[in-house]
């Protein structure tokens, strides 16, 4: 039988991966990377992790192998493929202001445009429509508007009367 896989960490460290497990800003499997450490170095064994976080104990080990070679490295997704965006938050920003200044209408086309002429910012008008489309989704403004105009089902008046 193997032995047991187990690290040894400080108390300092085992104060940081306990910050790191509680932060929600952090991507979760991050914060599940760090409470993996955490556990193993209290004594936990690899199967008793794997059953107490639901993964399987091949990635437990894989998480404690990486920490032990990369070090906090090892915490940290690796960057993914695919090409990174070339606008800025503030390109964005930009054209949301630009719509709420001006009281003319703008189409996707016309913001493309926009972007190219006073930022130099080549983006399809596509693309401009999916960012502002996603932002618009997340923002509260749209969620209260969904709120005040939502009109429950035939079938949910008809339990009310």
């Amino acid at each position: 039988m193997p032995a047991r896989l187990k690290i040894r960490i400080t108390e300092l460290e085992y104060q940081k991966l306990l910050e790191l497990r509680h932060n929600p800003k952090l991507p979760e499997r991050t914060r599940k990377r760090a409470e993996v450490l955490c556990l193993n170095a209290k004594g936990w064994t690899v199967n008793q992790i794997a059953d107490w976080i639901d993964w399987a104990a091949n990635t437990v080990r894989k998480t404690i192998h990486s920490w032990m070679i990369k070090g906090d490295e090892g915490l940290w997704d690796a960057p993914r493929s695919g090409r990174k965006r070339t606008w800025q938050e503030a390109d964005i920003k930009y054209l949301e202001d630009c719509c709420d200044r001006e009281e003319r209408t703008y189409n996707s086309k016309q913001l493309s445009h926009l972007l190219k002429k006073e930022r130099s910012l080549e983006l399809s008008p596509e693309r401009i429509r999916k960012i502002l489309k996603k932002r618009a989704e997340n923002g509260k403004e749209q969620k209260q508007l969904r709120e005040f105009t939502h009109t429950p089902s035939k079938k949910k008046r008809r339990k009310q009367i």
